[in-house]
């Protein structure tokens, strides 16, 4: 069961001041998707309330998975490259342009759309075995290759701050190799991401094992980016 719930309604992150090595918050953040799919699943009922409900649960999943594919991209997989092999990596990145795909399509529908759960459930099946290989396969192998588990927490440092940068909806079309490319193609992505973001309502996030610790300086960072969104 997750141990804490926050209802953040701009970012899909806890705080980049993590203590945990990069696995783990990878493993959370797949955690994440799984249950919030399982609360949608769970969410009965054709009336306005649980409609809204379950379109506030789709926004969040596909806010999560969007931040996560861009900073796994560009922080993780480049070392995967490096010391794993490039086509491992490749076939990762290729993974996710297939789940980016789809989370469009899901993107541009509403719930009760015809087709909507059969597209939201085969893009968690997708999610699913990608998941299963990163933790059984991947990410075991990357831990060998980084034995230190600060240097490996330091990754979760940058993992963490480019999910906070990156593009809240997803955009197959930005490039994901080189990983830079893919960071400076969000840039310009994001505030407009948040923007609309300003009229949707999310689903709380519910993490594990994961504490969440924004600095009072992190706080009032988000809290001037919220602000600079709604003034536009």
């Amino acid at each position: 069961m997750p141990e804490n719930t926050f209802p953040q309604k701009d970012i899909a992150v806890e705080s980049t001041r993590v203590h945990k090595p990069v696995e783990d918050l990878i493993k959370n953040d797949h955690r994440s998707f799984e249950e919030l799919h399982q609360r949608y699943s769970k969410t009965q009922g054709t009336d306005k309330q649980s409609i809204d409900t379950k379109q506030a649960i789709v926004n969040e999943f596909i806010r999560e998975v969007a931040q996560h594919s861009v900073a796994e991209e560009t922080t993780v997989y480049n070392l995967v490259d490096k010391l794993i092999s490039e086509q491992v990596g490749d076939h990762l990145r290729h993974d996710h342009t297939e789940v980016k795909e789809n989370l469009y399509n899901l993107h541009k529908m509403k719930v009760g759309d015809a087709g909507f759960d059969d597209l939201f459930a085969k893009i968690v099946g997708l999610l699913k075995t990608h998941a299963q290989e990163e933790e059984n396969t991947q990410l075991p192998a990357l831990a060998q290759k980084i034995p230190d588990v600060q240097e490996r927490i330091n990754i979760s440092a940058q993992f963490l701050r480019a999910k906070v940068i990156a593009p809240t909806r997803p955009h197959p079309s930005a490039p994901d190799k080189p990983a830079i490319w893919e960071l400076l193609a969000g840039l310009p992505l994001a505030p407009i991401d948040k923007l609309q973001d300003q009229t949707k309502n999310f689903a709380e996030r519910r993490t594990f094992n994961i504490q969440n610790d924004f600095t009072p300086e992190e706080e009032e960072q988000i809290r001037k980016e919220n602000e600079w969104c709604e003034d536009r």
